[in-house]
C-alpha cells in the first residue's frame, strides 16, 4: 500500500506541474482528466485512511504490550521476560516508522486534492 500511496503521489504533483505549464502558456488545459484523477484520488484516499486506522491501532497495541513488558521486567526483575520486551520493541519501531510515512503521505494528499480543487474552480 506504501508503494501504491507513492505513485499517486507522483501522479498527482505530475499532473499539477503539467496542468499549470499549460495554463501559463495559454494552452489547453483537461479539465476532464483533473475530474478523473479527483475521482481516483478520492477513492483511494478512503483506503488510505482506513489503512492508517488500522497501523494507528496496532502500533498504540503494540506500545502498550511494550509497556507491559518492560514494567513487568522492572517490576520481577526476572530474566525470561526479556526476550518478550526485545521482541515486542523490534516489531514496534518498523510499526511506528510505516505509520509515519502512511500518516505524512496522507497529509501529502489532502494537500494535493485541495490543490487539484483549486483548479477545478479555475
Amino acid at each position: 500500500m506504501a508503494k501504491k500511496l507513492k505513485k499517486l503521489i507522483l501522479e498527482a504533483e505530475t499532473f499539477l506541474k503539467e496542468f499549470d505549464e499549460a495554463a501559463a502558456n495559454g494552452g489547453a488545459v483537461d479539465k476532464s482528466r483533473l475530474t478523473g484523477l479527483l475521482s481516483y484520488m478520492h477513492r483511494w484516499l478512503q483506503y488510505f485512511q482506513h489503512e492508517r486506522l488500522i497501523h494507528l491501532i496496532v502500533t498504540v497495541l503494540f506500545a502498550i504490550c511494550d509497556f507491559i513488558a518492560f514494567g513487568l521486567f522492572v517490576m520481577t526483575e526476572k530474566w525470561n521476560l526479556l526476550p518478550l520486551l526485545l521482541l515486542v520493541t523490534v516489531l514496534l519501531v518498523p510499526y511506528i516508522f510505516h505509520y509515519f510515512y502512511l500518516e505524512n503521505g496522507v497529509q501529502r494528499l489532502y494537500t494535493l486534492i485541495d490543490e487539484m480543487e483549486k483548479r477545478k474552480e479555475r
